[in-house]
């Protein structure tokens, strides 16, 4: 009996949940039925159940598979050693443009995020929580550093995701220089909001600017 192929059973995957997330997110739940992800993935009829048994876990999966790798980039991207306003800023423009590169997956994950309580899809609260976590400690640090003003960590951390969120929402249809814009905005509005007369200052002497702004780009397609 010929052994699977990981690598084919990773990409055939990862096709299967972008062709479904453009499904789930143009119709309703009940009008994406598996048959129709099978065959825009160019795969027979039951070949898709070896991948995901139904089209609930197939839904649920899109929302991990993404977040997963969300908080690896952030990990990754987010140094605690480093200066609070460079991690900041990279945690803003990561998320925004991780949402951009994947507008369908942000649809999905948009309508339903307040809906994940412990318990109930755990793995997909779990991990929206080790990214509000992240953020939660850079806001801290900020704080520490004389960098952002005190504040209600919890309540500054959502307000921070939200704008992030309404930022993606509004530049929708932008093109990718003006993506680009926006997430500086968004960054900026956070530091107006949040910042020290420090912080601003140190950001308008580029001290929190990566030296080539394509970097973050590049980071996110990976």
């Amino acid at each position: 009996m010929r052994k699977p192929n990981p690598q084919l059973h990773a990409t055939r995957r990862e096709q299967i949940l972008t062709i479904a997330a453009e499904m789930f997110a143009n119709q309703k739940f009940h009008e994406v039925l598996m048959d129709e992800v099978a065959r825009r993935a160019q795969l027979a009829k039951g070949t898709i159940y070896n991948y995901f048994k139904n089209k609930e876990e197939l839904y649920f999966a899109i929302i991990i598979h993404r977040l997963e790798h969300l908080l690896e980039l952030l990990q990754q991207r987010v140094n605690l050693k480093m200066d609070p306003l460079t991690n900041l800023r990279r945690l803003i423009i990561h998320i925004y443009s991780f949402m951009a590169k994947y507008p369908h997956f942000f649809q999905i994950w948009y309508k339903e995020k307040g809906q994940f309580r412990p318990g109930k899809n755990a793995r997909i609260h779990e991990l929206y929580q080790e990214i509000r976590q992240l953020l939660i400690r850079v806001l801290e640090d900020g704080v520490e550093h004389d960098i952002l003003r005190p504040h209600n960590r919890e309540f500054a951390a959502d307000i921070v995701l939200g704008i992030i969120d309404a930022a993606v929402i509004r530049s929708r249809d932008f093109s990718i220089e003006q993506q680009r814009r926006e997430r500086i905005q968004a960054y900026e509005f956070v530091l107006h909001a949040l910042g020290t007369p420090r912080a601003w200052q140190l950001h308008q002497m580029g001290y929190d600017e990566p030296k080539n702004e394509k970097m973050v780009d590049e980071a996110v397609r990976k």
